[in-house]
């Protein structure tokens, strides 16, 4: 733990941990530096592995090694050479020691540090300074650690604990330790207690359990660290870079279970804006993940819940790998032309991926050689270069709305190191795409069913493997322009359709599509209501419409929807939580929409009709709660304008 610490009417009080007869007052170790500085004698780096390494010409100044004669190893001024990685290390002692008043530089090595305490315990570093590095002080599978009235300088990593087992975290590390001229906050052991207020360059919380840390910020350090970490809770924090400086993740979680991160804001992180590893059964819920390098990523992470999350220009939005499993990604929404993948299965079995947004994305969703098993569910995959790559095998994808790309689904060529089998394709629609489907040569065995192919399908669909399948149990797909007879009326087209240049038949063509019915993505998942509208001149009218409540559904609303499938589509009701002032866009949208506002008590105030793919955006002219989306001249044909108020169930 940091210090003793005291939570009294919200503020901390820190006191001194005095341990092997080393405390000394702030001004007195103050003095102490000063003078070691005057007279500090300048070498190369300082390397000890075993307590055998304790040697004069090691640094050791004084001591024996016990608890009550520590080996001291002070004063020197040590300069790191372009070679080394390390400016101290001590590896593997069970001696006491203590490093005091050493100035250490030029540790440029991005992997090293300018000290290194591993494997060892009873230690204490005290009085220390380093300066002009790219890592500071590194504390690897040991224990109790002591650290005090250091100033560190670096670019990269402050300070960095990692180990095994909770035990690798109990260190003594008092906030009189610097990084960038802020606060070290380490915390081990706390239980109840509320980590608040703090704005710093580094916070730790270790081997803790029902913690609640929230209204922190850190900036341009070691983020927010937790380690073995149980059933808290980590919510409106922010944890970003200012400055391009070499930090690590936002938010990192440790071999930490049953934690809840909620609306906490993560942006320009060099790696992930939000990382668990080996981390099961937390919730990501709300949070902001803003131009990171990953926005989120669970490497070897299991029965993890994320959902309701924003990832806006991130290089990846969200990434599942190291053996990821039976994870749930559902209702996120992913954008922004910088990503260059939206949601990414690396090596990843038994996951879902549901009801997600994503647009302007590269590749929208990943399957990589090593994702198998995973269920890609009604998402709504829009505007990009490729809908969904699939190199795995035995994956599910159903009922997905992928529209506007270039090609909507692609199976990369493997060059034989790897066979693209067993994928399920599914109910999903195909809109607006360069081409819709590209299967590989290395693929075999997957199955392609009561999909709708729109447009010129037999031109945008093929298929380059061998043993792929177009249709199941006696139903193929729909084929959108391509001519079909059905004289007996049973919904099979009388006539197959050949699918080049493999050569394979589509036996069962499907001759329509109920709109209701097909795999729209989000807004598919729908459900429809009748809603009254009371007209201006007293009478009522009912208008069919889908409820879009929840952030990720009024995000899609008719974003990629097919213009073919909107004859006879209900329209979509906008209900959001509160009155308040807002606007729509109509990028992705491919038809006019007409849009009518209404207030809390329902009372229309205003509306207009909005243009397709418009880079305008549309709002009232007062706050609004509701908002009623249809086709254009629906309001017009329904009357309904001037005095006209919505019902509210």
């Amino acid at each position: 733990m940091a210090g003793n610490i005291v939570l009294q009417g919200g503020v901390r009080h820190v006191n001194r941990i005095t341990r092997m007869g080393f405390a000394l007052p702030l001004l007195a170790l103050g003095l102490m530096i000063a003078s070691f500085g005057a007279a500090a004698e300048t070498r190369g780096p300082i390397t000890i592995i075993g307590n055998s390494g304790f040697t004069e010409q090691n640094g050791v100044i004084a001591g024996s090694g016990s608890e009550d004669d520590p080996y001291v190893i002070a004063g020197w001024e040590i300069e790191v050479g372009r070679d080394d990685i390390y400016g101290v290390q001590i590896e593997n002692v069970t001696d006491a020691f203590v490093l005091r008043g050493l100035a250490v530089s030029n540790s440029f090595d991005p992997d090293g540090a300018a000290i290194r305490i591993g494997f060892s315990i009873n230690g204490r570093i005290e009085g220390c300074r380093i300066s002009n590095s790219i890592n500071g002080i590194q504390i690897i599978s040991s224990t109790g650690i002591e650290m005090a009235e250091c100033l560190i300088y670096a670019s990269g990593r402050g300070l960095r604990v990692e180990g095994e087992s909770a035990e690798d975290f109990r260190h003594e590390i008092e906030q009189t330790n610097l990084y960038n001229d802020g606060q070290i906050v380490y915390y081990h052991g706390l239980d109840g207690e509320t980590v608040e207020g703090e704005t710093t360059t580094h916070l730790t919380v270790a081997a803790s359990k029902n913690v609640t840390i929230t209204g922190n910020d850190v900036a341009d350090g070691d983020g927010i660290y937790l380690a073995f970490v149980t059933d808290s809770t980590v919510r409106e924090n922010s944890a970003f870079r200012a400055n391009p400086v070499l930090t690590g993740h936002g938010i990192h979680l440790y071999r930490s279970e049953r934690n809840v991160l909620i609306s906490n804001s993560v942006r320009n992180n060099r790696l992930a804006g939000i990382q668990l590893t080996l981390s099961n059964d937390n919730e990501i819920v709300e949070n902001q993940l803003l131009a990171n390098d990953t926005g989120l990523r669970l490497l070897a992470s299991d029965r993890n819940r994320v959902t309701d999350n924003i990832a806006f220009a991130n290089v990846a939005g969200i990434v599942l790998t190291g053996g990821s499993t039976e994870n749930e990604v559902v209702g996120n929404v992913v954008y922004h032309e910088n990503t260059r993948q939206g949601i990414a299965l690396e090596s990843a079995s038994g996951n879902l991926i549901e009801r997600n947004g994503l647009t302007e994305c590269e590749i929208g969703i990943v399957l990589a050689a090593e994702a198998f098993g995973n269920d890609i569910r009604a998402n709504t995959i829009v505007a990009g270069s490729y809908g969904i790559s699939v190199a795995g095998s035995s994956n599910d994808i159903e009922r997905n709305l992928v529209s506007q790309h270039s090609r909507g689904v692609i199976f990369p060529e493997t060059f034989t190191k790897t066979i693209t089998r067993g994928n399920a394709f599914r109910g999903n629609v195909f809109a607006d795409n360069g081409s819709h489907v590209y299967t590989n040569l290395d693929s075999t065995g997957n199955t392609f069913a009561g999909n709708a192919f729109l447009g010129d399908a037999e031109a945008k669909v093929s298929d380059h493997g061998t043993g792929n399948r177009w249709s199941e149990d006696g139903a193929g797909n729909y084929w959108g322009d391509a001519p079909a007879t059905d004289a007996d009326g049973d919904g099979i087209g009388d006539e197959p359709i050949w699918v080049y240049p493999a050569a394979v038949l589509d036996e069962a063509p499907l001759v329509q599509i109920d709109p209701r019915e097909a795999g729209l993505g989000i807004v598919g998942t729908l459900q429809a209501e009748s809603i009254e509208i009371e007209r201006e001149d007293g009478s009522t009218i009912d208008v069919e419409v889908l409820r879009a409540v929840e952030g990720y559904e009024r995000w899609a609303g008719f974003r990629g929807f097919p213009e073919e499938l909107l004859d006879g589509f209900p329209g979509i009701l906008f209900a959001f939580d509160e009155l308040a002032e807002r606007r729509f866009t109509m990028l992705t949208v491919l038809f006019d929409l007409d849009i009518a506002f209404f207030g809390t008590d329902g009372l229309l105030v205003g509306m207009t009709t909005m243009t397709a793919n418009s880079v305008d955006l549309y709002s009232a002219a007062d706050a609004f709660q509701y908002a009623l989306e249809l086709p254009s001249g629906t309001l017009d044909a329904l009357s309904i304008g001037g005095d006209a108020r919505l019902l509210i169930p």
